[in-house]
Order: C-alpha cells, then sequence, then structure tokens
C-alpha cells in the first residue's frame, strides 16, 4: 500500500483539536450543507503535503485555527505532519513538524517544533514511494527546460476540486495555472512506467559515450593525417630537431627506425636554465639614478648661482679700482687721515665742511670700505664653489656606477629572453615530435584506438536500442490502451453518452475522448454536466488502478469534491438536507451508478485504493451510510466546532 490519509487535525489557539477520521482503503464519505469546511479539506491536506501557498478559504477556518495536520500511513510506518498557517498578511509558510514512527499521536500545541520544511518533505515522501531519478528531456528544438517528476507532481491525479470535478475543459487539478499542462504531459510517462527507472542514467551515459566517441574519432582522424606520410613527417622534424640544437647538426640518416630512435632521444630534452632577474632590484636602482641625477642638477644650479655672483663681483672690483686709480692719479684721495677737511677738487685744507665736499667724501670712502670687503670675501667664494665642484664630481662617479649596474642588468634580462625564445623554439618542436610518435603508435604499432572506437560504437547503438523513442511511445500507447479499456467498461457502467464508443484518455490535449466511428468527441462536445462528471471519475479511476496494479510511485488516494452538484442545483444546496427525495428517479439512479462504481472499484483494488468524498448529498443507501465517517454536517456539526465560535467571542 503506498500513502493514505489516516486522519487530518485543527488546533484551536487555547490548544484544543478538531480531528476528523479516515478508513484506510475504503470509500469515505463526508456529507453536509454548504460552507461547513468540506471542501476546505482537500486545500487543508494539500498544504500539509508540501505545498507552501496557503489556499484554505479566509473566513472561519482561517480566524479559528492556528495549526493544521495530516497524518499518513505507509506501509507499517506513520507520518504526521503539522504546518503553521501564515501569519499576517503572508500568503505562504513552508516549516513543518515532522514524525515518523508507529502508533503516533499527534503532539498538543505546546509541543509543535519545526523541525523540517516543505523541500524536505517533498523529498521524503518522494523517495518514501519510490520515485527513483528521472529527467524529461523535451525534443530537439524546444525551448522549454528538462523536467524532473517528484512528489509534488503526483498530486495532480490526487485531488477533484468542486470547481474541476464536472468542468467540460479541464480534467486535472490546478491543470488552468500556468505551466501545468505541460508538467502533466512531461511527467504522466514517468508516472505511467513508460520511461524505465534507469532512464536517467542510461541517457547520461549515452550523452558520454557518444562525447567519448567523438574524442576518439577525433583523435583517429588527426593520427592518420600527422603518420599518414610518416616517412616525409619524420624527416621534416628530425632535420627541425638539428636545426634548434636538439640534436647534433652533423646526425645523418636515411634508415626510418634510425631517425624514429633519435627523434625518441629528442624527447629527453629539458629547458636550459635562464637566470634569474631581479625586477626589485632594477626597480630601486633606477629609482636611486632618478635621486642622484635631480642632486647633480641642484649642485650644478648651486655651482651657477655662485660663479655668477663671483663675476659680478670681479666686474664691480675691476671697474670700481679703475676709478679709484683715477681719482688717486690727481690726489683725490688722501693717503692719510680721513679727507673730510680737503677740498677734492683742490686739496686744500678747508676751515669750514662744505655739505656737498662732506657727501662726496663720505662716497669715496665707502667705495674705499667696499672694494676692501670684496676683497676680503673673495677667497670664501672660491673654497665654496671649490667644494660644490667636488660634490658633483662625486655625484656623477655614483650616478656612473649605478648606470653600470642598470646596463648589467638590462644585459641580463636580454640573454633571459633570448633563453626563453631557445626554450620555446625546442618545446614547440619537441611538441610535434611527440605528436607524431604518439599517432604514429596508434596507426602503426597497435590496433588499441581503433578497438575503443569499435567497442563505444557497440555500446552506443545498445543504449539507443534501449532508449529507442518509438519504444517508449509504444510503451505509452499500450499503457493508455489498457487505461482505456477501464474507462471503457466504467462509462458503460455509469451510461454515459457515447458509451458504446470506446473512451480514452488524450495526453496531448489533457482531456477525455469518446472514438465514435464518424469522428473523435472530446469531453467538451459531449454536453451535460453528468458527462463531464463521468469522464472525470472514470478518466481518474482508471489512473489510479493502472497505478496500482504496475505499482507506481503515486499515492493511493483521490478525493473527490461535490460530485453529485450535477444532480442538485445549487439554489437548493442551502436549504436541502441532503436526502435523495429531491431526486428524480433518473438522477436517483445516476447518483447511485455514481457511488457503486466508486464502491466497486475500491473492492476490486481490495483496500489498495482510499476514495474521500465531501458532498451536499447524503444518499439513503446502505452502502453510502455505512461509508459515513461521521454524522452529517448539519444543525450545528461542522469541520469547526460550534463551541471554538463562541469561546472566540467571548
Amino acid at each position: 500500500m503506498s500513502i493514505q490519509i489516516k486522519s487530518i487535525v485543527l488546533y484551536h489557539k487555547t490548544g484544543k483539536m478538531r480531528t476528523v477520521q479516515f478508513t484506510l482503503g475504503k470509500v469515505n464519505i463526508i456529507t453536509g450543507k454548504s460552507k461547513v469546511g468540506k471542501s476546505a479539506i482537500i486545500e487543508i491536506i494539500e498544504y500539509c503535503l508540501g505545498r507552501s501557498e496557503f489556499r484554505v478559504p479566509e473566513g472561519v477556518i482561517r480566524n479559528h485555527v492556528v495549526f493544521f495536520g495530516v497524518k499518513l500511513k505507509h506501509k507499517e510506518h506513520e507520518i504526521i505532519i503539522v504546518k503553521k498557517a501564515p501569519e499576517g498578511n503572508a500568503v505562504s509558510q513552508s516549516q513543518i513538524h515532522f514524525e515518523v514512527g508507529t502508533d503516533l499521536q499527534f503532539p498538543d500545541l505546546d509541543k509543535i517544533k519545526t523541525n523540517s520544511n516543505d523541500d524536505s518533505l517533498v523529498e521524503y515522501l518522494g523517495n518514501l514511494i519510490g520515485i527513483s531519478a528521472n529527467l524529461h528531456i523535451p525534443s530537439v528544438g524546444e525551448s522549454r527546460d528538462s523536467i524532473e517528476a517528484n512528489f509534488k507532481h503526483t498530486r495532480t491525479f490526487l485531488f477533484q476540486k468542486q470547481s474541476v470535478i464536472a468542468n467540460e475543459s479541464t480534467l486535472f487539478h490546478r491543470q488552468n495555472e500556468p505551466f501545468i499542462p505541460q508538467a502533466i504531459k512531461d511527467t504522466l510517462p514517468y508516472f505511467l512506467g513508460v520511461i524505465r527507472e534507469d532512464q536517467l542514467r542510461l541517457e547520461q551515459e549515452l550523452r558520454q559515450t557518444k562525447r567519448q566517441l567523438k574524442l576518439l574519432k577525433k583523435r583517429m582522424d588527426e593520427a592518420i593525417l600527422i603518420a599518414g606520410n610518416s616517412s616525409a613527417s619524420a624527416i621534416s622534424l628530425f632535420e627541425e630537431a638539428k636545426q634548434v640544437g636538439l640534436l647534433d647538426e652533423k646526425i645523418s640518416s636515411d634508415n626510418s627506425e634510425a631517425i624514429l630512435s633519435y627523434l625518441r632521444e629528442a624527447l629527453k630534452w629539458k629547458p636550459y636554465d635562464a637566470p634569474l632577474f631581479e625586477t626589485n632590484h632594477s626597480q630601486k636602482l633606477q629609482s636611486d639614478r632618478r635621486g642622484i641625477i635631480e642632486q647633480i642638477a641642484q649642485v650644478n644650479d648651486q655651482i651657477s648661482s655662485a660663479q655668477a655672483f663671483a663675476s659680478e663681483a670681479i666686474g664691480y672690483t675691476h671697474q670700481a679700482n679703475q676709478q679709484r686709480l683715477r681719482l688717486e692719479s690727481v690726489h683725490l684721495f688722501p693717503s692719510e687721515g680721513d679727507g673730510r677737511e680737503h677740498c677734492p677738487l683742490c686739496t686744500s685744507r678747508m676751515e669750514n665742511s662744505v655739505p656737498t665736499v662732506d657727501l662726496i667724501n663720505s662716497s669715496l670712502l665707502n667705495l674705499k670700505n667696499n672694494l676692501i670687503s670684496v676683497e676680503r670675501e673673495r677667497p670664501k667664494l672660491r673654497e665654496f664653489l671649490s667644494q660644490l665642484t667636488q660634490e658633483q664630481n662625486s655625484l656623477k662617479e655614483e650616478l656612473q656606477t649605478i648606470t653600470s649596474s642598470i646596463n648589467s642588468l638590462v644585459m641580463e634580462q636580454q640573454i633571459a629572453d633570448d633563453i626563453k625564445e631557445i626554450n620555446t623554439r625546442i618545446a614547440r618542436v619537441v611538441g610535434r615530435i611527440s605528436m607524431f610518435l604518439e599517432h604514429y603508435h596508434e596507426v602503426h604499432e597497435d590496433k588499441g584506438l581503433s578497438g575503443q572506437i569499435a567497442q563505444l560504437v557497440d555500446r552506443i547503438k545498445v543504449l539507443e536500442q534501449e532508449l529507442d523513442k518509438d519504444k517508449k511511445d509504444e510503451l505509452l500507447t499500450s499503457a493508455l490502451s489498457r487505461i482505456s479499456t477501464y474507462m471503457t467498461k466504467w462509462a458503460e457502467e455509469l451510461q454515459l453518452e457515447h458509451s458504446e464508443s470506446p473512451y480514452r484518455l488524450d495526453l496531448k490535449n489533457l482531456t477525455v475522448i469518446a472514438d465514435q466511428e464518424e469522428r473523435p468527441i472530446p469531453m467538451y462536445r459531449m454536453g451535460s454536466g453528468e458527462n463531464w462528471l463521468g469522464c472525470h471519475l472514470v478518466s481518474h479511476l482508471a489512473l489510479h488502478k493502472y497505478f496500482i496494479q504496475r505499482a507506481r510511485p503515486i499515492p493511493s488516494f483521490i478525493i473527490l469534491d461535490q460530485p453529485t452538484q450535477v444532480y442538485f442545483p445549487p439554489d437548493k444546496y442551502s436549504v436541502m438536507e441532503g436526502l435523495d427525495e429531491e431526486l428524480t428517479d433518473e438522477d436517483r439512479l445516476a447518483v447511485s451508478r455514481l457511488f457503486n462504481l466508486l464502491f466497486s472499484v475500491c473492492n476490486e483494488l481490495q483496500s489498495k485504493l482510499q476514495i474521500i468524498v465531501l458532498d451536499h448529498a447524503n444518499i439513503d443507501i446502505p452502502e453510502f451510510q455505512e461509508a459515513l465517517i461521521e454524522e452529517p454536517w448539519r444543525n450545528g456539526r461542522a469541520l469547526i466546532p460550534s463551541d471554538w465560535l463562541l469561546e472566540d467571542t467571548e
């Protein structure tokens, strides 16, 4: 037995729990009037089975329930999953409380602990029911991504909501949502067993084998091309090896085996060691050189300034002395005394000082003193210039030394580059020799490469046969044919229109078709809601029967919401008591056929399928009444207990 539902639970914020128990392997019926929570059961179960989006309708349930839980049964083990309702305006929530064991009980509210999430749950449940590694790869030219079937995809076949179960154009749960139809088409072949369990492994092996074959064929083509004219190629490489210094230029041979031997010997070559070039040291020398050049420029500036000063001083002294000599020749300057009492023109002593004469004598005295001062400073200036010249010469010598060091490093770098170029040239020749000898060996000395290629070709043929698309299509056609047999038989039992013709599942368009002789009739052209309902029932029951017979990895339950709605007008739901007196004789027979089919299929599959029916109707037939798991949800009975409502209003 695959997964079936043992019970669901709702938690009130006070810690009270509302549990709904189900019977395994049987038809379970919950009946009641509208707006008592029946339809929410599908949303609750799907939410607890790993759907993060919370789709429970707004109203009583959202207002009064803080946690939802489901207990699953798989073979000897039970699985409890409890999820908190999203808080605030959140529309999704993925954290769960998860337990696995035997004879489990739902935890009390204060014992609920988050220990997993939806993604881990989906992976666990998929592994539990046996979903193996699989991958649907779209045909060449199709742009959509590959898809791997997982537990999420099984939910497509587990639920028939009220809006779907009698819909003329939608056959599967969530079929009208984006990307879901294509996902159903891509994953259903796997769930039907059309795709091998080791399909993914074989497809990966086929891709890898083809890639390996392509590389070996390319290698063989290169070998044949290179070694095809082996004698000429060997001689050419022999001469190249001598040119670059791999072999002695004096060697000469016309013997092919000898040339091959020389070429093999050339492969032992090792690159020449190049001198290490100290980049950091070179950079330091360059930096030092720039610093010395700057210092020399500064010294040169100082020398130029000093020489200019000296030149100006000499010129001044020369001119001043010339003037002094002229004045002395006419005895304008006295040899003794300060000259302030003599006339500078006639040299006679003057009794009284004349201001103009005083000024002339004062100027002449200053000139004399300046000449003396200049003559006194000239030796110091010559010493300063000598020091600057010595410093200049020292810096020039240091600059020459550093320049020589830099030139030496440049020469070392040139030598290293030359050696590197020689190594590169020789390495290219060695590479061609190596490739030639390798391909020569593969083509001339053994058949290993050819043997590998032959083995890969044979393996690819075997893999392609096992993965033959035509074979897959045949298996899919066979599976759909068996399903069609079940559908046709049950369509006759339900007395659907066109049931005299074969019914089948149209996987391409995700609908049901009745194949009349004149033309195929799709579900949406069959007419009444009774026929649409019948198409949904026979197709899903047939799929589950096939899944169970082939032990496919699909949970073994299906939930049907309001299957009798086509027999009861919606305006009567709010007032009817659910008894079958509302039905006409013809409708009563149709409803009986519907439930008889459900009971019959469950009995036929011997408890391997669980069917849960959520309905307004309360049909007065023994099997229906025995299948009720609770008293009808009327007169205050509902999914949410009435005392919860009272507590929240207090």
